[in-house]
């Protein structure tokens, strides 16, 4: 389901220079899980990012492109992966993504037109307006689905987050450099 043409997402996907995205309910499937740890008697909580979204987030990195996150959980095993991924922007904790999102593009000196923006629920619609792509996976709220200029085949969680670096890789002629990696 999109409001855009193909060729109207591979031209606005051309334009990008950051991806920032939600955490749960895109990376992840939304499940969250804890458990207390008996030696510390701490709450922790642990949760699934799909591979095939993980090395999705490599690559664009390896690409040249900037990678973020806006959540409004905190994680810290979230955090380490993500730094293992070598993700830029970890704002963690942050239910006033609007605010996240400026203080980003002013850091990075970039343009709604530069940024694209996943998320799944109501949180992320104050992204969603004011970036140049806002993108929401298959299972996304209704008005996430309805507030996004591109809605992904797969579930969050289950390769959403993949299918459209894909997109971006391959407007951005990147593609075919991360296939012949693996050849």
């Amino acid at each position: 389901m999109s409001k855009l043409s193909p060729a109207a997402l591979r031209a606005r996907t051309a334009k990008a220079r950051i991806v920032l995205t939600d955490i749960d309910g895109v990376l992840t499937g939304g499940t969250i899980y804890h458990f207390v740890d008996p030696s510390t008697a701490e709450l922790v909580e642990f949760k699934g990012i799909h591979a095939q979204d993980s090395i999705a987030m490599a690559w664009l990195t390896e690409s040249g492109l900037m990678t973020g996150v806006i959540s409004g959980r905190v994680s810290k095993g979230t955090d380490a992966r993500l730094r293992m991924l070598k993700v830029k922007h970890i704002y963690q904790h942050r239910l006033d993504k609007a605010a996240v999102l400026a203080e980003i593009m002013a850091a990075e000196k970039l343009t709604k037109d530069q940024v694209i923006y996943v998320g799944d629920d109501i949180p992320d619609l104050a992204v969603m307006s004011r970036v140049g792509l806002a993108v929401a996976p298959a299972n996304a709220r209704p008005e996430v689905k309805a507030a996004a200029h591109w809605v992904t085949k797969a579930q969050g969680g289950d390769g959403a987050f993949r299918e459209l670096v894909e997109v971006i890789l391959r407007s951005q002629g990147l593609w075919d450099a991360i296939l012949e990696r693996y050849r």
